[in-house]
């Protein structure tokens, strides 16, 4: 063979290695001589042919741990003619280690007797780290937590779908099922009641997805199979692919939706809300966190003994009032024993637990198989009630949901106590007001009978000493008294009146109105106009009462602050409900939290409230105030018959 051909094929035989990162070597043993290729000194970290290579300088590369293994290969193919590999690393003299593969193959002669090794060592790496990149990402994308879906997006026929390509662990464990037989199915027809959502709009984009994206909490499973929430976010992925991962937020969730309820029904309970509202909400926010929950919350009687319905917004009506008015023991169900141990009882099965031997065919005939109840206790430790949950499967309380419903019972307690010391200290204040006001009412009568007359009697007694007396100036001094006793008996007659009209007690409330009006005109000199239309209506002293105080009330805060030219009055009635409204045509009330919660007007609601009404103060446009009371009628009690 020319030499040009040879030149030239070693040339390509050692660009051949440099490009594929592969030396070789030959151990001639009638020479003892090692020879390397230019890309094997490269290889161990040194420059080509810049030393000779012996036997001791080649094990000097290998690691001392692995040179007994590396010399049983060498021994085995010096023995045993073939080809052998193995992998191993080198250490090179900068101290950096490499990771090679090795092929040996055997070179005998006539004989059959071994002469020669010629080897071919690769290096590896770099394809090694990539590998073991490889392998940790595979690994980490297997056993993440959170779910990790990849999609393809596919654009034929003119729609525009995604279409699963990869799925990890966690993404089946949150879908509530495998995914092997929905690879290459379109999103939708794997999850198909998530066919409106933002999620799958937003990754049918014709654009696709160009930046991470994160999107409101889903269910992958439709309710009402439990199943977690999750929180999906979209990311970009290489080759017009999109990436979607799930993660499990439902104890986030649920945490919120638990601040939010609670803070809902203290809202409620400051703002007057119902009681049965307030515990509806606390109901419906547990049944929003335990799905296939049926809420209930039942109050102890004052006798201690029996529980009446506090709140069941979704429990069967024949079972609820079955149990109204059951009574608590040892062994009544999950809600009695609570009340009666006063510490949460959880049945898992009702079917099969003792302590619902007396309740077991009621329950299992509405459906109901298990039963959660957590007393509901005052801040002295005693039983106000109990809060349940019933499901309609066997289901057993994990320590979250323990945690959750004791939560929502302490919440309920609050709630109770509050708006029983609410309920105390309204009835103290109506005593207080109904004591007030027959306390001005006798005032009223002894100043008006007494007083009144007295001061009579004395001006009809000077007035018979005027008659009979000549001397002139005596004469001018008794006329001085006299009108003096005038404007005393004037201001006897008001004080009477102010303390407790008669003619609210004589002619009824509408009489009332007007004749405040009258004076509130004559004493301010602001335009008033009434319009009353219930004419001669007997109501319940307790009710007229309280509407003309706060009738008085609202006159008083215009006098005062309203700077107002006219002031009109509606008394009417508006089904079933008597309606009031005080409107003037003054600056206005001032905006929340300066002036509109004076005492004045706390005493207002207050007073509306206590008979179940209400009292709302607002602005007017262009300008005034607006005092509104709406209160629903109430008449006298019938006397019985003589």
């Amino acid at each position: 063979m020319a030499r040009g051909v040879v030149d030239e094929l070693r040339e390509q035989l050692e660009t051949a290695e440099s490009l594929s990162h592969t030396g070789s070597w030959r151990w001639d043993f009638a020479s003892n001589t090692i020879t390397w290729s230019d890309e094997m000194y490269r290889i161990c970290g040194l420059e080509p042919q810049s030393q000779a290579i012996t036997v001791e300088r080649f094990e000097g590369f290998m690691l001392p741990e692995n040179r007994h293994r590396v010399r049983d290969h060498i021994e085995l193919a010096m023995r045993t003619p073939g080809r052998y590999e193995y992998r191993d690393r080198i250490l090179r003299p900068s101290g950096e280690l490499r990771t090679i593969t090795t092929v040996i193959t055997s070179v005998t002669d006539a004989t059959g007797a071994v002469v020669q090794l010629i080897g071919a060592c690769r290096d590896l790496t770099e394809d090694a780290h990539r590998d073991a990149k490889l392998h940790f990402h595979g690994d980490v994308f297997a056993n993440l937590d959170i779910g990790l879906t990849a999609w393809e997006r596919d654009a034929r026929d003119g729609a525009q779908r995604v279409r699963l390509v990869a799925y990890n662990a966690a993404a089946e464990r949150l879908a509530g099922r495998s995914l092997a037989p929905h690879v290459g199915h379109t999103l939708v027809s794997i999850f198909p009641h998530l066919e409106a959502s933002e999620l799958v709009d937003a990754a049918r984009a014709r654009d696709g997805v160009r930046a991470r994206t994160r999107h409101e909490p889903l269910r992958l499973v439709p309710a009402p199979a439990p199943s977690p929430i999750v929180a999906a976010t979209l990311f970009p992925l290489p080759n017009d692919h999109i990436g979607v991962s799930f993660e499990d937020v439902t104890q986030q969730h649920h945490a919120l939706v638990i601040q939010a309820g609670e803070r809902r029904a203290l809202e409620m309970l400051a703002s007057g809300t119902p009681l049965t509202t307030i515990l509806d909400l606390l109901v419906g926010t547990l049944e929003d966190v335990f799905e296939g929950a049926i809420g209930s919350i039942l109050l102890l009687d004052n006798d201690g003994v029996h529980v009446a319905h506090g709140a069941a917004p979704h429990l069967p009506r024949d079972y609820a009032r079955a149990i109204d008015g059951g009574e608590i023991g040892p062994a009544a169900g999950s809600c009695g024993t609570a009340a009666y141990r006063g510490t949460p009882v959880y049945v898992a099965d009702i079917a099969s637990d003792p302590l619902w031997a007396s309740y077991r065919d009621l329950a299992l005939r509405h459906g109901l198989r298990a039963c959660w109840s957590s007393p509901i206790l005052s801040n002295e430790r005693s039983v106000l009630g109990t809060f349940t949950l019933y499901f309609r499967e066997p289901r057993a309380a994990d320590q979250r949901a323990r945690e959750q419903l004791e939560r929502a019972s302490h919440v309920a307690g609050i709630v109770l106590e509050r708006r029983a010391l609410d309920d105390r200290m309204r009835a103290l204040a109506a005593r207080i007001e109904q004591t007030r006001e027959q306390e001005r009412a006798a005032i009223a009568r002894d100043v008006h009978d007494q007083l009144g007359q007295a001061l009579t009697a004395l001006k009809l007694d000077v007035g018979w000493l005027s008659r009979r007396i000549t001397d002139s100036a005596l004469v001018d001094r008794l006329a001085d008294m006299a009108s003096s006793l005038d404007d005393t008996i004037r201001s006897v007659r008001r004080i009477s009146t102010e303390l407790r009209p008669g003619v609210l007690d004589d002619l009824g409330l509408q009489a009332a109105i007007e004749w405040q009006i009258e004076e509130f005109q004559v004493r301010t000199d602001i335009c008033s106009v009434a319009h009353a239309a219930i004419g001669d209506l007997q109501l319940d002293g307790e009710l007229a009462t309280t509407i003309f105080r706060i009738f008085q009330e609202a006159l008083t805060n215009v006098a005062r602050h309203a700077d107002a030219s006219e002031v009109q009055v509606s008394l009417v009635l508006d089904h079933g409900n008597i309606r009031l409204d005080v409107a003037d045509d003054g600056v206005g009330i001032p905006e929340v939290g300066r002036r509109s919660d004076t005492l004045g007007l706390l005493g207002m609601r207050e007073r509306a409230r206590s008979l179940g009404g209400e009292c709302t103060v607002s602005r007017r446009t262009p300008r005034g105030t607006l005092v509104r009371l709406t209160v629903p009628l109430k008449f006298p009690a019938e006397r019985p018959a003589m």
